[in-house]
């Protein structure tokens, strides 16, 4: 069961979150629960991009080898009790992330596609989408509020996302 999904750009601000509403996942109109890049959420996932920005850097910290390529010593995923954090960084500094249940093992594959099936195609090759949704040069990270919006590009991924939201 998938619980949110979470985009974050290379200056930390979230510029796309969708989360499903818990109580109806069992519905079959699951699709429309919940919410997309809510300003509630904003905390949220301050939290959740810092726990994992913490965590990557520890383990970078941590790596035995400095030869190896960065990107292969990040986090893929983080567990608790109830529920797994999978994550996937970009080679330009996206992090995908995906808040599913403690059952589900591994969604690296789910998350590559995401990027290169999804993402690319209808934000990335899109010429009205902005390349870096940083506001300014000046901008603090973490501040940013601008988010994707397109609407091809949600209406793809949760069609994707729909068979794995039960």
């Amino acid at each position: 069961m998938i619980y949110s999904f979470w985009i974050f750009d290379r200056h930390c601000n979230c510029i796309f979150e969708r989360e499903w509403t818990l109580a109806n996942t069992n519905n079959t109109n699951a699709m429309g629960n919940g919410t997309i890049n809510s300003k509630q959420n904003d905390e949220v996932g301050k939290l959740l991009y810092g726990t994992i920005f913490s965590l990557n850097s520890v383990t970078q910290k941590l790596s035995s080898s400095l030869s190896e390529n960065q990107l292969n010593n990040n986090i893929r995923s983080i567990s608790t009790g109830k529920f797994r954090i999978h994550t996937m960084q970009t080679a330009s500094g996206l992090w995908f992330i995906l808040v599913t249940d403690f059952k589900q093992q591994n969604y690296s594959q789910v998350l590559q596609y995401i990027y290169s099936h999804i993402y690319v195609k209808y934000v990335v090759h899109n010429l009205l989408s902005p390349y870096d949704f940083a506001l300014n040069p000046k901008e603090q990270r973490g501040q940013g509020i601008k988010r994707i919006n397109n609407r091809h590009f949600i209406n793809s991924l949760e069609a994707f996302l729909q068979p794995m939201l039960t």
